[in-house]
């Protein structure tokens, strides 16, 4: 298990994009102590999902 670890005004900047986007790129760095582990978030970006539905065929 990875934790993520925001700083409040990290997360107050970000939390809008954490909570409405489908998918996040998170970019911060990795602590590792006693067995676990942290990303520390500094940053995060909404990636784009593309929506369900069937291919167009191929003829």
């Amino acid at each position: 298990m990875i934790n993520l670890v925001f700083a409040p005004p990290v997360w107050d900047r970000f939390a809008r994009t954490l909570i409405e986007a489908p998918a996040v790129l998170l970019d911060g760095h990795v602590e590792r102590s006693h067995g676990a582990v942290n990303v520390i978030v500094h940053r995060t970006e909404a990636v784009s999902v593309p929506a369900p539905g069937r291919r167009p065929r191929r003829r």
